[in-house]
């Protein structure tokens, strides 16, 4: 798949949809765009408490490692008009095997976040700033696995406030067992061809 991509995401302040594009991200947009603005924007809490788990990742520096070995892997951003990353997330560029399908392949999907400004925990207002951000990464997930030539599958491991939000993506939870970090048990999950396809309708 080539990259970058011009997709849509809902500007909740003013109710419209504004023009987004996903990009891999280079070390440049990683350093000044996420590393410094994320956590900079005036429009967070003074305090954030409970601490977001990616608070002081150090994005340049993130692998993925899987079976006990590291992949060959890509971090890919959604940025607006003016620069902003709004969105971020890793993925393996090399096949892992797929656990619902026998003999196939899926790639792996790691640290998709949002921008801290887009989560209304965060924020001052506690309102939705860029919403859509999630959704819009998955399915360009979905598009490399597709164009990759894993049809579309992924695998991940979910969080636990977030298996709900993929389930409704349509990945299936796994019956393995879950990856344990830092106390919190992710939940391994996976989407199957006929979900991608649903989630890419429209994706050209």
């Amino acid at each position: 798949m080539t990259l970058p991509k011009v997709a849509a995401l809902f500007f909740a302040p003013t109710g419209q949809y504004v023009e987004a594009r996903l990009a891999e991200l280079t070390a440049e947009l990683i350093e000044r765009r996420i590393q410094v603005d994320w956590w900079a924007d005036r429009d967070l809490r003074d305090s954030l408490d409970p601490l977001p788990i990616d608070r002081y990742w150090d994005w340049s520096e993130m692998k993925i490692e899987y079976g006990g070995r590291l992949l060959a892997a890509q971090k890919i951003g959604i940025t607006t008009g003016d620069g902003a990353v709004q969105g971020a997330m890793m993925m393996s560029s090399e096949p892992v095997p797929s656990v619902l399908a026998a003999a196939a392949s899926a790639l792996f999907v790691e640290l998709l976040f949002t921008a801290p400004r887009n989560r209304p925990a965060l924020r001052r207002d506690g309102k939705p700033f860029f919403v859509g951000v999630g959704t819009e990464l998955l399915t360009c997930a979905a598009a490399i696995s597709r164009d990759g030539g894993c049809d579309g599958r992924l695998v991940l491991d979910g969080s636990p406030e977030f298996v709900s939000w993929y389930e409704k993506r349509g990945l299936q939870k796994l019956k393995s067992k879950p990856m344990v970090f830092e106390g919190v048990a992710y939940t391994p999950m996976e989407l199957p061809p006929a979900a991608a396809k649903r989630l890419l309708k429209g994706w050209k």
